[in-house]
């Protein structure tokens, strides 16, 4: 980074290094962390500021290509206690910058058939896998594994299209919808805790649905935490309405795009945590399609 010290004439570099691609600079003013701008941030800082969110860190320098953080030793906690502190600071983040915005029923139908369209074509790309897998003599490792299991994504398709409908036939009557800041980008590597806790990377932040940013945290923890706990948690501080659980479940619920042109070990790989991912969202979704479906009976 050749214009670093261009920022600032009295900023002195003595030493820098990387952690995980991330630039870390020694200077005589303190240690920094340098990282090229993906976007404009100030207004969102400033924004966050007037809303009285604090949980962002911000910056010691910047310029036209970098902002320039100071660099925080975060506190080493368990996995556990790390996704609680996250989850109390988006609900925090969402409760203080939610607002209620006219509901314009094109966007309405844009995401209910964007989400179809999504479910249609996985489940036509996974049905031709299953096609050309049973006709095949050898079936691989992967190859079978996906085939034995592929019950489960087929009921993720069908669950997803059962909430997105139940989304759409609510939403479609009211007059508006809630929309809130989000960090759009929720990895527990982005908090960081010393005496305060703060959220970094947010390039990716915009207003939309607060939903979205537990989409992030579900993806990124459902196989090392109950997410029970963490959409309980989050609950009780920034209650989700009705349509708001069935858009994140329908979107969750969404099977990815397997690969198996890639080497059969990491094929096989990837099947296995992919199965693992329909195995947790069915378990953690169709609990409350029972309720519904119970409450409907009584």
């Amino acid at each position: 980074m050749n214009n670093l010290k261009e920022i600032n004439k009295n900023f002195k570099i003595k030493s820098c290094s990387y952690i995980k691609n991330i630039k870390i600079i020694n200077t005589l003013e303190g240690i920094f962390v340098v990282k090229e701008k993906k976007q404009d941030n100030d207004n969102l800082y400033a924004y966050l500021e007037a809303k009285n969110f604090h949980n962002y860190l911000s910056p010691y320098l910047k310029d036209d290509r970098y902002y320039i953080y100071p660099y925080i030793d975060s506190v080493n906690i368990s996995y556990e206690e790390k996704a609680y502190n996250m989850v109390y600071i988006i609900s925090m983040l969402h409760n203080k910058t939610t607002f209620y915005k006219n509901i314009e029923l094109d966007t309405i139908k844009e995401i209910y058939e964007d989400i179809n369209n999504k479910l249609n074509y996985i489940s036509n790309y996974y049905n031709n896998i299953k096609l050309i897998t049973e006709e095949n003599n050898y079936i691989s490792p992967s190859s079978y594994l996906l085939l034995r299991n592929s019950t489960l994504i087929y009921q993720c398709i069908d669950l997803s299209k059962y909430f997105i409908d139940k989304w759409y036939n609510l939403i479609k009557n009211k007059k508006s919808f809630r929309v809130a800041t989000i960090h759009n980008n929720l990895e527990l590597d982005h908090l960081l805790i010393d005496n305060n806790s703060y959220l970094i990377s947010w390039d990716k932040s915009c207003k939309a649905s607060p939903i979205y940013d537990l989409v992030s945290l579900y993806k990124n923890t459902y196989d090392k935490i109950s997410f029970d706990d963490l959409f309980n948690i989050y609950n009780s501080k920034y209650p989700l309405l009705e349509e708001e659980c069935y858009l994140l479940f329908a979107t969750i619920l969404i099977p990815d795009r397997i690969d198996l042109s890639k080497r059969e070990i990491i094929n096989s790989k990837e099947v296995y945590l992919f199965t693992n991912y329909l195995i947790s969202t069915l378990s953690f979704t169709s609990k409350y399609y029972t309720k519904e479906a119970n409450s409907k009976t009584q």
